[in-house]
């Protein structure tokens, strides 16, 4: 665990509110909120409207916050959809202000990615024509808004979707939603004296991300409660904060962990924790023959608010509960534990015909506080960068040839950064300088980087011309929006 050089200090301070906003204080555990899900695996007759919006939502707390949603008050559905289908999407743009929408892990062309170039203008609609090439896996969609992704994503404006193909379908694994098969959306929120979502920026906020400290699922505030039939349970889990690490582990026994972000790992893979950084997706099983109840942990990152929890409440090493499986009397999922998942053959690295290195530059803090006091204005055009670069919508950083395997080397001079690439799926050759867990070497679109190089190799199969390039970027929201990101177009 790597804390910045405030956490420590904020972690003591912050304490006593994290005790009530954690849910500590709560007579009891809340239901966990199903997200809405659209099935369209069984076909498409129609154009899929997304309707992004005002709304007002309560978290839990009894306030009502001002919020963003997609077809929601809060949030965005859950899409199941299937290889080989094109999705005829419309988008319209209703909360008053400039977005995108990026569909975060397609594998898809550069003009309907919906990066920063592709903005609809507020009462406008944009239809892209989405094509789902790819495998079975679990990806996500949110606004992209060059200077204002971190406030509009923080505010409500992401949903999930779920590929399946023939495999996956055909898959012994639990797929019914809501009974054996959860979709989690971890957030973590911050909570003003009326108890309604805020979001203030500042230098710091800037420097280090927005992090709140009060851990929320799928739209609630934790710990929240959900009753489970006997056998394997299926948790598909994002990590939807804009800058906070999660570190996940099941309060008994391992984590069963079967798929990355990009699709299923080639065997189940049991592992005590997972280290979940902003954007990053995983597919675990829990047994809940096992056991009559169970619960998933987690501890932030920041480790000096959550030890002083942990001490507090008798919990060692900082892990608080934030969901409670309780096995019911209903039937469920009879299968085993999967062994085989996918044929995955190891990385190549001799594959690559080119190497590439990108170095992400932090701002300095007077620069960064200018920032934050002229926000709405400025932050898009700078104040972090990528190899010395900040972030243009009008120059191109790479040419990419459509095809080719490359390595791309990352490294970062300060922290621990979350780096995220457009348009592909990327295999993970090293990760901070050594080799990534186990649980991380499949099929991912999210890399940590800090110390020495993190490598992964890839390759684009779409174009994305000069007028809708791809982007790569650090994924904490807030250093995106300040510079840390740089764009490039795929081409023959």
């Amino acid at each position: 665990m790597h804390m910045n050089r405030r956490m420590f200090l904020a972690g003591t301070a912050s304490a006593g509110a994290a005790l009530a906003g954690l849910g500590f204080a709560q007579a009891g555990i809340r239901p966990l909120p199903l997200i809405p899900m659209t099935d369209l695996t069984g076909g498409i007759d129609s154009r899929i409207a997304l309707n992004l919006a005002p709304g007002v939502h309560d978290f839990g707390n009894g306030a009502s916050s001002a919020t963003f949603g997609i077809n929601n008050a809060y949030l965005g559905p859950v899409l199941r959809v299937k290889q080989g289908q094109t999705l005829p999407f419309d988008v319209t743009n209703g909360i008053g202000e400039v977005t995108t929408l990026h569909w975060h892990g397609l594998h898809i062309p550069g003009d309907v990615d919906g990066g920063p170039h592709q903005e609809i203008e507020p009462g406008q609609t944009w239809s892209p024509d989405v094509p789902i090439a790819q495998q079975a896996s679990m990806n996500w969609f949110h606004s992209h808004t060059h200077g204002y992704t971190a406030q509009q994503t923080y505010k409500g404006l992401a949903g999930v979707m779920l590929i399946e193909d023939d495999a996956s379908l055909s898959a012994d694994l639990p797929k019914t939603y809501g009974v054996d098969d959860f979709t989690l959306v971890l957030q973590d929120k911050m909570f003003n004296g009326a108890g309604e979502m805020d979001y203030v920026v500042s230098g710091e906020v800037f420097e280090d991300g927005f992090t709140g400290e009060t851990m929320v699922v799928n739209g609630a505030i934790a710990p929240v409660g959900q009753t489970v039939p006997s056998g394997l349970v299926r948790l598909r889990i994002l990590n939807a904060c804009n800058a906070r690490f999660l570190t996940l582990s099941m309060a008994t026994g391992p984590l069963n962990v079967i798929a990355t972000e990009g699709g299923f790992l080639p065997s189940t893979v049991q592992t005590d924790t997972i280290i979940m950084s902003p954007g990053e997706r995983y597919e675990v099983l829990v047994d809940m023959a096992a056991v009559e109840s169970n619960s998933l942990m987690v501890q932030f990152e920041q480790e000096g608010l959550l030890s002083i929890l942990g001490g507090l409440l008798g919990q060692g090493g900082g892990a608080v509960e934030i969901l409670s499986l309780t096995r019911g009397g209903d039937t469920g999922f009879t299968g085993q534990m999967p062994n085989r998942l996918a044929n995955l053959a190891p990385a190549d690295r001799n594959a690559a015909t080119r190497t590439r290195s990108f170095e992400l530059n932090m701002g300095d803090g007077e620069e960064l506080a200018a920032l934050a006091a002229n926000w709405g204005n400025v932050c898009g055009g700078g104040g972090m960068a990528i190899n010395g670069q900040p972030m243009n919508m009008d120059r191109i950083d790479e040419e990419v040839r459509k095809g080719e395997t490359e390595i791309w080397r990352i490294s970062a001079d300060d922290m621990e950064h979350p780096f995220h690439i457009h348009g592909c799926s990327f295999r993970i050759l090293s990760q901070q300088a050594a080799e990534p867990p186990a649980y991380a070497q499949g099929w991912k679109d999210m890399v940590h980087v800090e110390d020495g190089w993190s490598e992964v190799l890839l390759r684009f199969d779409y174009d994305a011309p000069k007028d809708t390039p791809y982007m790569y970027h650090c994924h904490i929201l807030e250093h995106e929006d300040c510079g840390m990101m740089g764009q490039f177009t795929v081409e023959a």
